[in-house]
């Protein structure tokens, strides 16, 4: 079994990593820690990197933090900081390992907000070849 869980490093994570630990313990599942850094503004005119960024990348570095616990308790765990639009990179990286689950968040933002902005829950909901775990937030 394989879960990809998506961090965006916000006061949600703790709970994400916390549900996904639980999981991975019951399911023997292996972890792919997933953090997406959003492409450059094309303003700037600099080319997106769509590969996964190195080690020694500051995100890479919070996200092997995280992972590092998961690791000490038993858990096989894998990071990934991915540098595109957040959907995309999930569902691509999803489909690139094979996964059988994604988690992620949901902030709970309002009704405006996703017909503005969108929502990145319900856009990999949408993509998703196999199921998807949203934690919500408690702001509910």
């Amino acid at each position: 079994m394989k879960l990809l869980v998506a961090i965006d490093f916000s006061e949600l994570a703790e709970k994400i990593i916390a549900e996904a630990e639980k999981l991975a313990r019951n399911l023997q599942a292996k972890v792919f820690l997933l953090h997406v850094v959003p492409p450059p503004s094309p303003i700037i005119d600099i080319p997106a990197d769509e590969q996964a960024l190195p080690f020694d990348h500051p995100e890479s570095l919070k996200l092997i933090k995280i992972a590092q616990p998961l690791e000490d308790s038993g858990i096989d765990t894998a990071v990934i900081v991915a540098q595109n639009e957040e959907v995309t990179a999930i569902i691509d990286e999803s489909k690139k390992n094979g996964v059988d689950l994604i988690m992620l968040g949901s902030h709970g933002h309002g009704a405006l907000f996703h017909l503005i902005i969108g929502s990145v829950s319900e856009g990999v909901i949408r993509q998703a070849t196999c199921p998807v775990i949203i934690v919500p937030s408690e702001k509910r």
